[in-house]
């Protein structure tokens, strides 16, 4: 099997051949131990981008940090001793 027997065929067909090439050829360890490199060197996010540039490449807008004023008085949780009032 090789590329050209395929040219528009499917890339996931592709990368699976390729995936399990490389198995063969290096091993699993290598291969896994390889994956697990290119995902922890992949490019990150700067944590400084302007809300429209995060937009522009289809990221939600950057959480804002609160701080714990800022959390209302009464929450949303019911209190478990209260009793309903009847």
């Amino acid at each position: 099997m090789t590329y050209e027997s395929l040219p528009e065929g499917s890339v996931v067909l592709r990368l699976e051949f390729s995936i399990a090439d490389a198995v063969h050829q290096r091993g699993l360890f290598a291969v896994i131990g390889a994956a697990i490199a290119a995902w922890w060197s992949r490019p990150r996010v700067p944590a400084d981008l302007p809300d429209d540039l995060r937009a522009d490449v289809g990221l939600p807008p950057a959480a804002r940090y609160a701080h714990w004023t800022d959390i209302p008085g009464r929450s949303g949780i019911p209190d478990p001793l209260r009793r309903p009032s009847m």
